[in-house]
């Protein structure tokens, strides 16, 4: 079968991009024909490369023209091709009509892009040829979503065009249903793979100095690294003793290393760089912390709980359904909550191992090694989609009760 995977994610790679990634690598391992479609800042990725190596054609597509980090030509140019409409024809999708895909993953880092709606090209053509279509969603926002009633009721008719609609977290698809005002119907919630072994044992490094690890893309809107330094900065806390490296790259880098200078956190905060192997932060570092303002189910966080750390996380997306009671969970996003969480953990200090083997041993019961192969068969008609992932309520009450 000929699969179109599309990713309408902006940024050059993040987590959201490793599912569509091993769904591509297990369709191409077994004899499907795989094209991949990509923004054109992307095909440089390693990850790209790797892809077609494997056999994957790559197609790529301008920018739009909100991503900032592009000339001004180029955004005027994307946005002149907004305003024409010429997203709604095949202007730049031509090779990929072309190549005629027999089904198609659109893979979204947001649930509400603006990049996409019922009027689409990829979306007519989808439904003018029958192809089945199927949609992952990877964060939403849970609040600050400034759209018009138009906005609400084009999604509810592209949601409602879909074979299957993927949450990776409940909360993201309860949210989606209260911001369109309806049930979202033929869903369901899948997880995203882990790039480490829950079976495989990490000691817990013992140190007299409280090590933390922030693993997140530098990007403080998404992901509220300036609102934990702000936390961090208070003079109680100096009655502990802690280190916290920043692990990551992104937009925000300049603006996080000035707030460290800023808040006299030199010698107390470093900065990791990029890390591919999980297993080396933590074979090191002894807590996860989060203070996410948006989410899905953080890969971070249940990478961590894998290898047997606990974590800091903010109520957003499913941080706190996978976490639950095995850590320290902010009640807000307010920085007087993260504060008040922070002081619990770190008190808490001599708890973080056994509570790391908790999270472990939590991640070990939960997870579906075979999540990726049951959706692949999803898409190529193999499987019913009810029979795909775990329907939303069914999720939920198997994460409160199996603790």
């Amino acid at each position: 079968m000929r699969i179109l995977i599309v990713s309408i994610n902006v940024a050059s790679w993040g987590g959201s991009e490793e599912l569509w990634k091993e769904l591509a690598e297990k369709a191409l391992e077994e004899g499907h024909e795989v094209m991949v479609s990509v923004f054109e800042h992307q095909v440089s990725n390693q990850n790209l490369i790797q892809l077609v190596e494997l056999g994957a054609l790559l197609h790529q597509r301008p920018l739009p023209s909100y991503f900032k980090n592009q000339s001004f030509f180029r955004r005027a140019l994307s946005e002149l091709k907004f305003r024409l409409g010429t997203d709604k024809v095949a202007l730049d999708w031509r090779r990929v009509q072309a190549w005629r895909p027999e089904s198609v993953v659109i893979s979204s880092g947001e649930t509400f892009d603006h990049y996409l709606n019922e009027q689409s090209f990829l979306i007519s053509y989808c439904r003018k040829n029958h192809i089945p279509h199927f949609f992952i969603s990877q964060r939403n926002w849970e609040w600050g979503m400034d759209v018009d009633q138009d906005f609400r009721d084009s999604r509810k008719r592209l949601f409602e065009s879909f074979e299957a609609v993927f949450f990776v977290s409940y909360q993201n698809y309860k949210m989606a249903c209260m911001q369109l005002a309806g049930d979202i119907h033929k869903v369901r919630i899948i997880q995203n793979p882990l790039k480490v072994d829950s079976n495989e044992e990490l000691l817990f490094p013992k140190s007299s100095t409280l090590k933390m690890a922030y693993v997140a893309r530098f990007q403080t809107v998404i992901k509220g690294q300036d609102l934990f330094l702000q936390a961090l900065s208070d003079p109680d806390l100096r009655q502990f003793e802690f280190e916290l490296t920043f692990f990551g790259s992104g937009p925000d880098e300049v603006y996080i290393r000035e707030l460290v200078s800023y808040y006299a956190l030199e010698g107390k905060v470093f900065f990791g760089g990029h890390v591919a192997d999980m297993r080396e932060i933590w074979e090191s570092h002894q807590l996860l912390v989060l203070c996410s303002l948006a989410e899905g189910t953080p890969l971070s966080l249940i990478e961590a709980m894998a290898c047997g750390r606990t974590a800091l996380v903010t109520q957003v997306g499913d941080s706190a359904i996978w976490l639950s009671d095995l850590g320290y969970v902010a009640e807000s996003n307010r920085v007087e909550a993260i504060q008040n969480t922070l002081f619990e953990a770190l008190k808490n200090s001599q708890n973080w191992e056994e509570q790391g083997r908790a999270c472990k041993n939590r991640i070990r019961s939960h997870r579906n090694p075979d999540e990726v192969v049951s959706l692949l068969e999803c898409i190529v008609g193999e499987r019913d989609w009810s029979t795909t992932g775990l329907d939303p309520e069914v999720f939920r009450l198997k994460m409160k009760t199996e603790n």
